[in-house]
């Protein structure tokens, strides 16, 4: 798989802007009390940890409780927790 990051000296969140990323399916896609897959997380280690600090891992089956507009936080169960993550965490978490 190609590396989706794009370097830190250009201040950017992480992804690269082409037509690959427009297919990815992150938890934005997901509606509310429905359940998906992990398929990915991408990102620098220090945000990979992170995530997997959550629970949030390739494998994993999570649950979208509830998002906010404007780019809210974003409520998911993950196991038999409930987390709240930002909009930017949510866009790197792809889901199958």
């Amino acid at each position: 798989m190609k590396n989706k990051l794009f370097g830190k000296a250009h201040g950017h969140h992480g992804f690269r802007h082409n037509d690959e990323n427009h297919n990815l399916k992150t938890i934005h896609n997901v509606k509310d009390g429905e359940t998906a897959k992990i398929k990915e997380v991408i990102g620098r280690i220090h945000f990979i940890s992170k995530a997997e600090s959550l629970g949030i891992r390739v494998g994993v089956q999570i649950t979208k409780v509830s998002s906010q507009m404007m780019h809210g936080p974003i409520t998911i169960k993950v196991g038999q927790s409930q987390i709240a993550i930002g909009h930017r965490m949510a866009n790197k978490i792809i889901i199958e």
